[in-house]
This record gives structure tokens, sequence and C-alpha cells, in this order.
């Protein structure tokens, strides 16, 4: 039998030499290991790299800490440069906020502290000890010069109003700037400058109040009872003349104030209130004296000023209104009439706060008879100052009649004077809603309602008692002597009613159109303005109650001075000789106030600017001897209606007879039905053929000051600047702005 073949020795020597090699093998992929190959574990790598790794941008491996393992290989100097680690800067400012925040967490807990031991110590400290501290207080305020600077004191609104009696002035200014005729040029260099108002220093009220005399003190609180408390009866300023005495202790040494003796036991204690009051009446007082602000009244004042506002952040009380009351009549005697009408705002929404303006609230919080007639004695006089500070700015009032409660009555009002005063504010808030809006197409009031109106004013002239009735320079007993304080209150009622008249005729003058559409009405506030004028004459040529109150009457001259040039601006040929002593008497009424006054001489030098160019339309022309006799004239009376005739009569008033039985004027004094057409009226006007050199020197005088010799001070009768005067007015009103009320 055969053996199997092999297949080994079958095979060729290459094949069997090929075999003994093994051929090389395909690697397993990692996926088809059985095992995977560990991987080598990678050095450790230093954070920063040396100087000579980061040169050659090679991996660095330190060795001990100093030097890589490259460097000692290559024998080089191993190198680190010195980083600090991100990480370390944040951890440092982190840091450093930390403490911050601790510092100032530290600073608070030791204000708290602070702060509850002092309100600790305020509660076990003794009252005198608090009013001393305010009493301190005030005195510091008063000698900031933030307070007693002027630069920021506001004196007059921007926004000129058809209620405020430069409202006709700016009118004019427009009128006379349209028709061509130029401002008189500014005055030279040479000429001496106009006085102005002193710079005010800071002072202080100590020294006064350390040499002040309770006898002094008294005085000064009567001054301010005659002047003020007789025309507005809110406060009854002689119960603090009888503490003068203890006041001045007080001030002196506020810590008295706890300790002083009261002089009866009924009387109430004597409070800061009471003592600041007195402050404001004192400073009332030496401005009505001094003609306007000076420095110690300014000081005074300021210790109160300085209080007022923590006064509006506590609770309202009737002595809090009163003291806002007699501060807003002080910024008014102080010729700040803006400041007035903003403080007795204040004072207005304080008393509806009070609830003065409703009766049964009224009577609830004011049970006893005194204390509530004090209380509607305050609301009333608060009222009536609202409407005269808001008229004579042209700014809303802070107290409308639709709030007030239709069941407190004048009738409970315990004076006639007062109660007069408050039917004339309601004739105000009458008149005010009738003025057309500004902006208006028809800036007229229309004849239904101005006759309304008219008849409404005539009707509370018939509702001043008898001896509130002034006499009229024109009556026969004009001359006998009347008590001062009746006197100015007879004038006051009288020239505010002149005034009221003469504002709901005053747009049938604002241009040559409404002049010429309707003359008799025109005429009316002509006529009326020259009455006011006449008054105002009369009145200081007979006691001293204009200049003691300068601010108060001219207001009422300004207004009669405005309509007067109003009437030469627009209608030389009717008004202009008629006009002239009117003119010339209210022109010579503020230049004599102006040599001690600042508000008149801020207001003669508004007014000065007028004069030459209202020269120019005809005041000169009186030389015919005719044109005096104008407005009197049969064909001028045939020109009034019977409405504008009858707009003129005080109905059922007793006249006064000359002895020719000519009725001309009544008992008021006012105009009567034949006042503007009877022949006999000319005997009271004087002759214009006569003034008439006398008119041209006089207005030759005021109106070319360049003509004076070089020693004369020209500069009290020069134009104003020509570059007030633009296209429109503006400029010029807001300079006239500074010299008014």
């Amino acid at each position: 039998m055969t053996p199997p073949v092999d297949m080994e020795d079958n095979s060729s020597p290459v094949s069997n030499q090929t075999a003994d090699v093994e051929p090389p093998k395909r690697p397993v992929p990692p996926s088809l290991s059985s095992e995977a190959a560990p991987k080598p574990k990678r050095g450790k790598y230093t954070s920063v790299a040396c100087n000579e790794c980061k040169k050659k941008k090679l991996k660095c491996i330190p060795v001990n800490g100093s030097s890589c393992e490259r460097c000692i290989a290559g024998g080089v100097h191993c190198v680190f440069a010195a980083v600090t680690p991100q990480s370390s800067k944040k951890k440092e400012e982190s840091n450093h906020q930390m403490q911050a925040l601790g510092d100032e967490l530290a600073k608070l807990r030791q204000q708290v502290t602070d702060l509850s031991r002092t309100v600790d110590e305020l509660k076990h400290q003794s009252p005198g000890a608090r009013t001393t501290m305010a009493s301190h207080f005030d005195v510091v305020a008063a000698r900031s010069p933030s307070n007693t600077s002027k630069d920021n004191v506001p004196k007059h609104p921007q926004f000129v109003g058809p209620t405020r009696p430069s409202y006709g002035l700016v009118i004019a200014e427009r009128s006379l700037t349209r028709m061509g005729i130029p401002a008189s040029p500014s005055p030279s260099p040479s000429g001496a400058p106009s006085p102005a108002e002193p710079e005010q220093a800071e002072a202080t009220d100590v020294e006064f109040w350390a040499e002040c005399s309770p006898e002094e003190m008294a005085r000064l609180l009567a001054v301010f009872e005659e002047e003020v408390e007789s025309v507005y009866p809110f406060i009854n300023i002689l119960e603090l003349a009888a503490r003068s005495e203890q006041i001045l202790r007080v001030i002196r040494d506020p810590s008295l104030l706890d300790e002083a003796p009261r002089v009866d036991v009924h009387e109430p204690p004597l409070t800061w209130t009471d003592v600041r009051l007195a402050k404001l009446a004192v400073a009332t007082g030496i401005a009505i004296e001094a003609h306007g602000k000076n420095d110690l009244c300014a000081a005074i004042a300021e210790s109160v000023v300085a209080v007022t506002a923590r006064i509006s952040r506590t609770e309202v009380e009737l002595k809090g209104i009163q003291l806002l009351m007699m501060l807003s009549i002080y910024y008014f005697h102080c010729d700040d009439e803006l400041l007035a009408w903003r403080t007795i705002g204040i004072a207005a929404r304080e008393a509806l706060e009070m609830g003065l303006h409703r009766r049964r609230s009224l009577y609830d919080n004011f049970t006893d008879p005194q204390s509530r007639h004090a209380a509607l004695r305050v609301f009333w006089c608060c009222y009536v100052l609202d409407r005269r500070w808001s008229f004579g700015t042209s700014l809303s009032f802070a107290l409308t009649d639709r709030d007030i409660d239709p069941a407190l009555l004048e009738p409970d009002i315990d004076s006639s004077y007062l109660k007069c005063m408050v039917g004339y504010a309601r004739l105000c808030s009458k008149l005010w809603d009738a003025i057309p809006p500004f902006g208006s197409a028809c800036q007229s009031i229309p004849a239904d309602i101005a006759n309304a109106l008219d008849a409404s004013t005539q009707t509370w002239l018939e509702s001043i008692p008898p001896h509130l009735q002034m006499r009229h320079p024109r009556a026969f007993y004009s001359t006998r002597s009347q008590p001062r304080v009746l006197h100015r209150l007879r004038a006051f009622l009288y020239l505010r009613g002149n005034l009221t008249r003469i504002s709901i005729y005053q747009h049938h003058l604002l241009s040559a159109a409404t002049i010429k559409a309707d003359l008799a009405r025109a005429k009316v506030a002509v006529d009326l303005a020259q009455d006011t004028v006449q008054v105002l004459v009369h009145l200081n040529a007979t006691s001293d109650i204009y200049s003691r109150q300068q601010n108060a009457f001219n207001y009422f001259l300004l207004g009669a001075f405005a309509v007067i040039s109003l009437a030469i601006c627009h209608a030389p040929n009717v008004f202009a000789a008629g006009c002239a002593q009117s003119f010339i008497d209210a022109i010579g009424l503020v230049r004599g106030f102006s040599r001690h006054s600042i508000a008149s001489r801020r207001l003669w030098k508004s007014i000065r600017g007028l004069l030459p160019r209202l020269k120019s339309l005809g005041l000169q022309d009186c030389d015919d001897g005719g044109a005096g006799d104008r407005l009197h004239s049969p064909s001028a009376a045939g020109t009034l209606g019977s409405d504008a005739s009858s707009a003129y009569i005080v109905r059922g008033r007793p006249s006064v007879t000359r002895a020719d039985d000519d009725q001309v004027w009544p008992a008021s004094g006012r105009p009567g039905p034949g006042a503007l057409t009877h022949p006999g009226l000319g005997a009271d006007i004087p002759d214009m053929t006569e003034l008439n050199n006398d008119i041209l020197n006089l207005f030759d005088t005021l109106g070319q000051g360049s003509q004076f010799p070089d020693d004369f001070d020209s500069g009290l009768y020069n134009a104003l600047d020509a570059d007030l005067v633009g296209g429109d007015g503006l400029d010029i009103s807001r300079r006239f702005l500074q010299g008014l009320m």
C-alpha cells in the first residue's frame, strides 16, 4: 500500500524557503483588539514657559522649579518671567471691595447709633432748649447770603395780561412803533446815570433786637395796625403790641419762651408763631416808613421766611395762615408782587384744607363765636388778597367762587369795610370771567356783558356805607378835615370803583378803529382815568396817605396813565388837548415820588420814554385855543349816546349844585348825567391857551434832556434805550415790568 503523499514534501524548494519566513501581520484595529494598549502618561507642564522655550515655541518641562529639561540639556541659563496670575488679581480686588463694604456698613451703623442717641436726647430735652435751637436756626438762615440775595428774587411775571396796569402801556408802545414814531435816543455817555436800587448788603437783625425798646416795637406795630390791619383786618395786632416787652425778651433769649408769665390767666401762652407774626409786622412797618425794602426789614423778614417752608409741612393752623398772609403783604410793600401772589396762594390752599370755605366745617372747628369770627375774617381777607394780587399780576385765582359755600354769607362779617371789599372781590371774579380768553378772535367784552358789569359796579358803589363814601375834590365839603384812616379807606373804595369801570371799557381804546367804532364808551374810560388822576393829586396834596403807601396807589395811577396814553396814541385829535393836564399831573406824581421811593423810581424810568413820543402826536397843538374845548363842544357832546350817558350815572345819589344851579357832580364826586356835555364843566378845566407855553416847556424839558448843560442831571429825563423798543414792543414791556407794583 502506498503511503499518502505529503503535500509539504512535494512542495518546491522556493515554497519551502518562503514558508520559513512569516509574512508581516496587518495591525488590528483597536476596536477589534481584545485588550487596548495603555496610553503613556503625559508629563507635567509648567503654567508658564521659560524665556528660551518661548522663543523656540517648544514645550517647557520644569525639573526643579528653577530650570527646565531643555535648558539643562543645552547648558542655557533658564529664566522664568515673573507674572502675577489673573486669579490672584481678581482675588485681591474682591478682598478690597469686601473691605470697603465693611467700612461703609460700620459707618452706617455708627450713624444710626448717633441718630438714635440724638432722638433720645431730644425726647428728654426741655422745651426751652428746643426753642433756643430754633432761634439759632432763624438767625443763621437770616445771615445766609443765599437768602438775602436779590438776584434770584422774581419781580413780575413775564406775561402781561389785560388786567395788569402795564397792559395799556405795552399796547401804546407797539402802536407808536408801528406808526413809525422812533424812540428817543439813549442817554449820552456823559450823562449822569439814573438812580438805581442800591445793592443789598448782608445784614442781620441781632443788633436791632438788642437795641429795640418795647416802646419802639409797639410804635412799629401801631404803624402796621394803621396802614395794613385797617385795610385787611385778619389779625389783632394790638394783642401782640401789648406783649411787646415779653416778645422782645423771647427774641433775645429764646429759652424764656416757656417761662414768660401771662398778664391774664385767660390769655393764651406766647408761641413762636406769635413771635414770628410780630417780627413780620415790624418788618412791614419799617418797609412802609422807608418807602420800600431796606436791609433791616429784609433781615428781619428772612429770619421768618427761613422757617415758613417748615411751617407748611406741619399741621395747618389758623395762625400759620395769618403768618403767610402777613408775609404776602410784606412782599407787596417791598415791590415783590409776584412773591405776594405766590404766598397768598399757599395761604388760600391751607384755608381750604382747614375747611374755612364751608359753613359746616367752620362751625364744627370753631365752636365759640369769637374764634369763629376771627377765622371768618382770615378767610375773607385771604379771598380779597387773592383777587388783588391776581389782578395785579394777571395770574389765576387760588380760590374759585364755585368752591365757596353759598351759605357762607358776607353778613357774618363784622367789618363794614371788609364787607365792601368782599363784594368788590366778587365783582372782580365776574370781570375776570368776562375778559376774552387769550388767543380768541375778539379781544373785547361784548356790549351787553359790559353794560351788566358796569351796572353791577355802580350797584356795589351804592352799597358802600355813607361813612365810607369818599369826599370828591370837586365837592364843596372836600376840604373838611377827616380821620386819616377813614380818608384812606374812602379813597381805596372810590379808586377801586374807577379802576373796575376802566377795565370794563379799556378795550375800546386798544386801536384807532375801536375808538371810532364806539367813541362814547372810549370817552367814558378816558374820563374815569382823568378823574382817578385828579383824586390822586388831591390825595397827595392834602395828606401823606399816598406817600406812605406808594405801591398801593401807584397801581391806580398807572392804570389811569395807561388809558390816557392809549387815548393820545390812537386818537390824538380827539383826546390830546383834553388829556394834557391829567397827563402832566400823573407825570408829576411819579417824578416827585421817584426821589425817595425805589418803586416809583422804577416807574418813572419806565414811563419817561413815552413822553417825547407822545409829544409828537399833538399834545403841543394847544395854541389854537380851541383844542381844549373839543371834548366839550356841542358836536362832541352829540356823539355820546344814551347808553354811555347812563353808564356814567351814579343812580340815586344826592347831588351837589353850584351857584348857577348846574348839576355837575353828585355827592360822590363821580360824573353825573351831564358831566360830559355841560358847558359849565369847562370852568373847572384850565384854559389851554394860557397853559400852552408851560406845556411846551415841560415836554421840552422832559423829552430833550440833551439840551441841558453838562452840569444838569440829564440822565433823569432821557428816554429809554433804543434797543429796548422792538417791532412788537415785548422788550420794553419786560423792562416796564421792573417798575410796576
